[in-house]
């Protein structure tokens, strides 16, 4: 996989993650608890599975990649 490629791959787990994240205050909103904390679960879980299995192989390809994108979740909240 190119630079390019993973870049690509590393910003769609991403905002993948944090689309399904985004998804808990509603849960809170319209669901019991257990639903809530049960869904909760399975969100950070799935979040959890994104992470090690495709943003951590591609920051391994490409290192600077992971840097870059740390560098601009702290400023700007997420990559861009």
């Amino acid at each position: 996989m190119d630079k390019e490629l993973a870049k690509i791959v590393a910003l769609t787990a991403f905002r993948s993650s944090a689309y399904m994240n985004n998804l808990i205050p509603l849960l809170k909103e319209h669901c019991s608890e257990d639903e809530c904390r049960n869904f909760g679960i399975a969100i950070a879980t799935a979040s959890a599975e994104i992470n090690l299995q495709i943003l951590q192989k591609v920051f391994a390809m490409y290192p600077e990649l992971s840097a870059k994108f740390d560098l601009q979740v702290r400023k700007y909240g997420r990559p861009i």
